[in-house]
């Protein structure tokens, strides 16, 4: 059968927290008028993301640059490394506000984003919203693109991935589609609260997300929004997977009126459905507050410089972010290939792809870099010796977030985030393995 899936990018809402967190970012930065040479200091430099959206009344989340790149063309750049799923079309709902800024002249997609990042169908649905006063939220817009995809009448199943929710370079969005394709059901997206969450979003707010079980994808017991969640809590995130009888019924108003994915979710389940969860793992940026948006443009803007030059920002070669390489042929269920030889790129299906040097340990010394915890190649290095984290992919993201960390945050504030920060995310056992047994294991869902 195949796994076919229409994806719905909610594009459109605005938020007015994150553009007075810009203007204030901004007024920050500049010394009061008058201040006296010998007490001036050297502000630090607001980011590209937020001087953008510091003079509007209210920031636009898809289209805010991270690292140069709107965030919605990030999303649809991942998309294009899909393979093991088939994307019968792509819908972006975005603000009718921003129609020029999207497909007019000199716009974000003013070349057909089919032609130039390779994609299937890519629909542009408007919804109508002229300011945030208008605005209906990202259930009404999901509601207006799935009634789009879905004229023909054929059933399908739908992706729908808020604009809030922003990935890091690389990460693997054909985990989220293919293995909630997989689990038959309604699934919700979640993740565990770090320490960097929490100084970058704050302990309000949140959806806490209550497993009914410990499988890998559990079922959703329960949903607590509007919480206090502080690290290792597990929450909800705006990524929802519906089968086809679902995406017809909310499109036909099943959930009533609710404004949020995991919102949606709850109703759903309120109403006797079964939702189940998957966890999206680290990468993902929650872009609601003007500090979280500043880290993903300054983080994505690490990797990036990185991967041009790894020494250059602190680390070692072998936790350097790469494009993914997974082909069509090693995708589609394919013989497991052999360990490949150091230095190698290897295609999985994980949160994100990572290279390393040494894929089987022996890295030369000096080569295991900044750790989250300050730590180096010593005995109190978790990753070093026989430990089964090393030549992870959690072990090179800890490696590359440690580094940033240490650039973005004070000390004081770096400190707590770490004193609650990685080891807090208790991942299932299966994930800390080599890129050659989760290819296996990932084939074998």
């Amino acid at each position: 059968m195949s796994k076919s899936v229409h994806v719905v990018l909610l594009a459109g809402g605005y938020s007015a927290d994150v553009a007075r967190g810009a203007a204030s970012a901004v007024a920050a930065s500049q010394l009061p008028a008058g201040t006296p040479r010998s007490a001036r200091t050297t502000p630090r430099p607001v980011g590209a993301a937020l001087s953008a959206v510091a003079s509007a009344s209210a920031a636009v989340p898809a289209l805010i640059p991270l690292d140069g790149t709107p965030a919605v063309v990030r999303t649809l750049q991942l998309l294009k490394e899909v393979r093991r799923v088939r994307l019968e079309a792509v819908w972006i709902v975005h603000n009718g506000s921003d129609t020029d800024r999207i497909k007019g002249p000199g716009g974000i997609f003013a070349v057909a984003p089919e032609t130039e990042l390779g994609l299937p169908a890519v629909n542009f649905v408007s919804n109508g919203a002229t300011g945030p006063g208008d605005w209906r939220g990202e259930v009404a817009d999901l509601r207006t693109g799935l009634k789009a995809a879905l004229q023909g009448g054929a059933g399908a199943c739908v992706a729908a991935i808020s604009s809030e929710l922003a990935f890091m370079p690389a990460y693997n969005l054909q985990r989220l589609l293919e293995h909630s394709y997989l689990r038959g059901r309604d699934t919700l997206g979640f993740s565990f609260l770090n320490g960097v969450d929490v100084a970058l979003l704050g302990t309000e707010g949140h959806t806490v997300f209550v497993p009914g079980d410990e499988t890998a994808l559990p079922r959703v017991q329960q949903l607590v929004p509007h919480s206090e969640a502080g690290p290792g809590m597990c929450v909800a995130e705006p990524f929802l997977f519906l089968r086809p009888e679902s995406a017809g019924a909310v499109a036909g108003g099943a959930g009533g009126a609710v404004s949020s994915l995991p919102e949606l979710a709850g109703a759903l389940m309120n109403g006797g459905g079964y939702v189940a969860g998957i966890d999206v793992m680290w990468g993902r940026y929650n872009l609601r507050t003007a500090q979280a948006v500043d880290y993903a443009d300054r983080f994505f803007a690490f990797c990036s410089a990185a991967a041009l030059d790894p020494k250059s920002m602190g680390l070692p070669a072998d936790a350097v972010l790469q494009p993914q390489t997974v082909t069509a042929s090693s995708g589609q269920g394919s013989a497991v290939h052999d360990v490949p030889p150091a230095g190698a790129v290897v295609p999985r299906s994980v949160a994100a792809t990572f290279r390393f040097d040494e894929l089987e340990g022996g890295a030369p010394a000096g080569a295991t870099g900044r750790m989250t915890g300050g730590t180096s190649s010593s005995s109190a290095n978790p990753f070093g010796g026989g430990s089964s984290l090393r030549g992870t992919d959690y072990e090179a993201f800890v490696r590359t977030a440690g580094a940033f960390n240490g650039r973005f945050f004070d000390e004081t504030t770096s400190s707590k985030a770490v004193q609650a920060g990685m080891k807090q995310y208790l991942l299932p056992p299966t994930f800390y393995m080599t890129a050659y047994r989760r290819q296996a294991a990932d084939i074998m869902l």
